[in-house]
């Protein structure tokens, strides 16, 4: 299409939003939308949540908590929603740093499930829906890892080089009917990621503020990108994976990767 029709924020769908970027998608949607519907696993996170975006700005704000590594989670979740979704914001997620030895294979099994599965059934389910209608869409919580192999963080760089490539296809499926999907692979951001993924850099500078991530991932969004990656910085890394031989890649990988540190629990 010539011209992209105006974005749609009447019902947002957002996940993982009981904290980091997904708590940060919901501040900001809820100036723009009539109506969110937010999940987590943590449920007084969510209803606090909800508290604040519902007296702030007035809408109403409808908290689901979900553990969406549950059987049968998702399709309870599409079920719970009322109406159609005009933005979907796909952000739940974790990772772990570490060799790979460092964690049992249940932490992988469920970061493919959560990164992977959980992501995509649930774009599956209101694509249908988010097609029906211009300017509707999606917005895919990548990274940066997903641009190269990471050592240190094979299964969570691969489960986002999925989301990345499940993004821009479904892109151009969806642009002649008018429908944004749209990637965002932020570096790192200030939040509790680290803690979970049990690493800790030695040097916090690298570290985005969350709010700038979202607002640069909605004007992407809003102008009919199919990727955002916020910061200079990041932009110049992702370009290494589409010059340099592997070899250099992965050398360059596990170089920037030591100046973390693995944490315990």
């Amino acid at each position: 299409m010539s011209r992209w029709p105006a974005p749609r924020y009447g019902h947002c769908l957002i996940t993982g939003a009981s904290a980091g970027i997904g708590r940060a998608f919901a501040r900001a949607l809820a100036s723009r939308a009539e109506r969110l519907t937010i999940t987590a696993r943590r449920g007084e996170r969510l209803a606090l949540l909800a508290e604040e975006l519902e007296g702030r700005h007035g809408i109403a704000v409808t908290p689901v908590t979900c553990d969406l590594l549950a059987t049968g989670a998702v399709r309870d979740l599409l079920g719970r929603l009322e109406g159609e979704v005009d933005l979907l914001v796909n952000n739940a997620g974790f990772g772990r740093f570490g060799p790979l030895e460092r964690f049992p294979w249940q932490d992988y099994q469920q970061m493919i499930r959560l990164n992977v599965t959980a992501m995509a059934e649930l774009t599956f389910g209101v694509w249908k829906s988010v097609r029906a209608r211009p300017g509707r869409g999606v917005i895919h919580v990548a990274s940066v890892a997903g641009f190269q192999p990471l050592p240190g963080f094979a299964v969570y760089a691969a489960t986002k080089a999925f989301v990345r490539s499940w993004s821009l296809a479904l892109s151009a499926e969806g642009r002649g009917s008018g429908t944004r999907v749209t990637c965002l692979s932020p570096g790192p951001v200030a939040t509790e990621f680290g803690e979970h993924a049990r690493m800790t850099f030695d040097n916090p500078k690298p570290f985005m503020p969350v709010d700038q991530v979202v607002a640069a991932a909605l004007r992407g969004y809003e102008a009919g990108r199919r990727e955002v990656v916020p910061g200079l910085v990041n932009k110049v890394l992702t370009w290494g994976p589409r010059l340099l031989p592997v070899g250099v890649q992965l050398a360059l990988a596990r170089r920037f990767l030591s100046t973390a540190s693995t944490s315990e629990d």
